[in-house]
């Protein structure tokens, strides 16, 4: 579905850019990072149409909302960057951990006997 501009109509593009808005809120609620890019590449070709001078108020109140939808996103990104970063770094020192505990074993398990038992 190509929804570029231009628009037929002020309401159209007041439609289009709200739909833009919850498709951006749902993925970014739903963690769906590639559907994000989507959507951010989506209102990026938006804006390239976007004329503030000639737009209605509704054009520009919808402006707004995808604004607002999309600095809420930018949020959740920084925030899983965050928990991502923090869930390496406590790899990085646990792999650290389990290295040297494997290293300082040396043990053999015992031979099993018939039934598979030490």
């Amino acid at each position: 579905m190509d929804e570029s501009l231009p628009m037929a109509t002020p309401a159209s593009s007041a439609r289009l850019l709200a739909g833009l808005a919850g498709r951006l809120r749902e993925a970014a609620r739903d963690g769906d990072w590639t559907a994000l890019a989507r959507v951010d590449a989506e209102i990026a070709e938006q804006l390239r149409g976007y004329d503030a001078l000639r737009a209605s108020a509704d054009e520009r109140a919808s402006w707004g909302a995808l604004r607002h939808a999309h600095e809420q996103a930018m949020q959740d990104c920084q925030r899983e960057s965050r928990r991502l970063r923090q869930a390496i770094e406590q790899m990085v020192v646990l792999r650290q951990g389990w290295l040297a505990y494997a290293e300082s074993q040396t043990w053999q398990a015992p031979p099993l006997n018939a039934r598979g038992a030490p």
